[in-house]
């Protein structure tokens, strides 16, 4: 007999989840992303090389365009949705998201309903800081799909969903290729796991058949394989590898940072690092080795990057319901009223949003006439709005593809805007800065007599270079 969907407690577990939006930002990245995606479906073709920046253009950079069809997506929200396209675009991929994190775990989450609220509300503050119009909001879905299709083979000898696997790889590397390495690495665990049988403490080992191990090894080569069936081939096994081992990136953008107790929101990565493991320890069950092993990879990266408590969360939800101890708390017949309480309080909150959507401007518009009216050749500009210098037709000197840059101008970036540093300003002679001014390169150009101020609004301070 098939279990009927539990709607009420859906939209509950939905409805505070979707609280995430009221956080919706842009994000500096959205801009060249969109702008990139509207390049490949102008000319039919996906960019091998810079076309953005005039450093990146003169070097002739190799740009790994790991991330071109959720580009093309992007850009079609953009044109289908206008100034809402960024906003619809998280919403819908987060609603796809939820909705399969919840199908997939669904018998769990009725069990115990109180803390499946309470669940939903670390999904909440995890999710806040993400929700940004990125691919990163695709990867949840093909995350989410892959464990629930690995613990199925896991459970169930006959399960043939393990077959998907490839695809999803494929899907993986030309939506967010970043990430992309994530289904066969997991898909490699779950096949040691399956090959002891064995207790040692609290860990309990279970050895699987060797049709259901045959399956893991056949689907995680393919998957591996499936991998280069993107536009720049088998060099996107190895780039994840390569991004992690860059430890300038790593070091210089906040996302990439390990979560600090002397950030303020980093408390919420605490929050669900430290319950996942207290949940382990305390309980009474015993804990299967492959549950151990997801839940301990995924802390692993919780604890790196604050970039990966999201997965986290989203691997947890598959496991950590299996060691919570039974709750029965009657209050279905409330999970009607309150469900549409919260749906209501989140689309009046997420009003003002669809407005901001509009008018939503990291650099005003004045300053980008000036910019494009004088048309510099060398522009320096602050490393955060490179990318909507680039979205406004005008050639950057770096913008967020921080992995292209590394190898290159990257750390001279960072020091000319963090130290002004007068050799590199000589080196690169530049002949315009837009930056804020709250930087020290601010300080060093208004006390410079080479460079004079000649457009500020906001905090946007344009300076150009006096030429004698």
């Amino acid at each position: 007999m098939v279990k009927k969907f539990n709607y009420k407690l859906f939209f509950l577990f939905a409805g505070i989840l979707l609280l995430a939006a009221f956080s919706f930002g842009f994000g500096n990245d959205y801009y060249w992303h969109v702008k990139a995606g509207e390049y490949i479906v102008t000319n039919l073709k996906i960019p091998y090389y810079d076309i953005f920046s005039w450093y990146g253009i003169s070097n002739h950079l190799y740009w790994m365009s790991h991330e071109w069809l959720s580009e093309v997506f992007l850009y079609l929200y953009k044109i289908i949705f206008k100034g809402l396209g960024p906003l619809i675009f998280c919403i819908t991929t987060y609603v796809v998201f939820i909705f399969i994190l919840f199908k997939c775990n669904s018998e769990k989450l009725e069990k115990n309903k109180l803390f499946t609220l309470f669940w939903a509300l670390i999904g909440l503050i995890t999710f806040s800081r993400v929700m940004l119009a990125r691919p990163q909001m695709i990867s949840y879905i093909l995350l989410a799909l892959t464990i629930y299709i690995l613990y199925d083979n896991f459970n169930h000898k006959d399960s043939k969903k393990i077959y998907f696997l490839p695809l999803i790889s494929m899907l993986w590397a030309n939506f967010h290729g970043g990430s992309s390495n994530l289904p066969y690495l997991l898909c490699f665990i779950f096949l040691i796991c399956g090959l002891f049988s064995f207790t040692f403490g609290k860990i309990e080992a279970t050895k699987i058949n060797k049709i259901q191990i045959k399956k893991y090894l056949i689907c995680g080569i393919l998957s591996v394989l499936a991998i280069a069936i993107n536009p720049h081939g088998i060099k996107m096994i190895t780039y994840p590898y390569i991004n992690l081992q860059d430890n300038l990136m790593i070091s210089s953008i906040s996302e990439w940072a390990s979560p600090s107790l002397n950030n303020v929101s980093d408390y919420g990565d605490f929050l669900l690092l430290g319950l996942v493991i207290i949940i382990m320890i305390v309980t009474r069950k015993k804990i299967k080795l492959i549950d151990f092993m997801v839940l301990g990879v995924f802390l692993v990266l919780g604890f790196k990057s604050v970039r990966f408590t999201s997965l986290l969360y989203i691997a947890s939800t598959f496991v950590i319901f299996n060691y919570i101890e039974d709750y029965e708390f009657q209050f279905d017949k409330y999970l009607n009223i309150v469900a549409i309480v919260i749906i209501l309080v989140s689309g009046i909150s997420l009003g003002p949003k669809l407005v901001n959507s509009y008018n939503k401007k990291p650099i005003p518009d004045e300053i980008i006439d000036y910019i494009k009216e004088k048309s510099p050749e060398r522009l320096f500009n602050f490393y955060d709005y490179g990318g909507y210098l680039i979205y406004n037709d005008i050639k950057v000197f770096i913008d967020g593809r921080a992995d292209m840059y590394s190898k290159y101008n990257f750390s001279d970036a960072i020091d000319i805007q963090n130290r002004g540093y007068e050799y590199l300003l000589n080196g690169y002679n530049f002949d315009m800065f837009v930056i804020p001014n709250n930087i020290a390169l601010n300080i060093h150009l208004s006390t410079n007599d080479k460079y004079v101020l000649v457009k500020q609004m906001d905090n946007v301070v344009i300076y150009e270079k006096i030429v004698a």
